[in-house]
């Protein structure tokens, strides 16, 4: 598997070092969305499960992500996240397997960004 969903700092127009590792080392496959909620953690957010039925995240999907770059993000997500196996559907109604980064702690708490989309918080 070498698709990776991003709903956060790693997604397209990000300025940081590891966004742009990855926009560079990986292709941009296309927008997606997935059922979840999004939360703000910090200047960073954190993807939970949905609540209900209306609950989505959107983001991005890169593929062609290496090995390395898949360990070089496990860094950087560290110990709050674990990359999981999840579905995602891309803008154009078609289903993609992918890795994404769960955020594990409790989100009580935490603002809540009811749009889903980190870009428009």
């Amino acid at each position: 598997m070498d698709r990776l969903f991003v709903y956060g700092t790693l997604r397209l127009g990000c300025a940081n070092d590891h966004a742009g590792a990855l926009a560079k080392g990986a292709r941009f496959l296309g927008h997606a969305r997935i059922p979840g909620r999004l939360f703000r953690v910090a200047h960073y957010p954190g993807l939970s499960a949905p609540a209900g039925k209306n609950d989505w995240v959107h983001g991005d999907v890169f593929e062609g992500v290496t090995t390395e770059m898949f360990q070089h993000l496990d860094d950087y997500e560290g110990a709050d996240y674990a990359r999981q196996l999840a579905e995602v559907t891309l803008d154009n109604g078609s289903r993609v397997a992918v890795y994404l980064y769960l955020y594990l702690p409790p989100t009580d708490g935490l603002e809540l960004i009811a749009s889903g989309d980190w870009n428009s918080a």
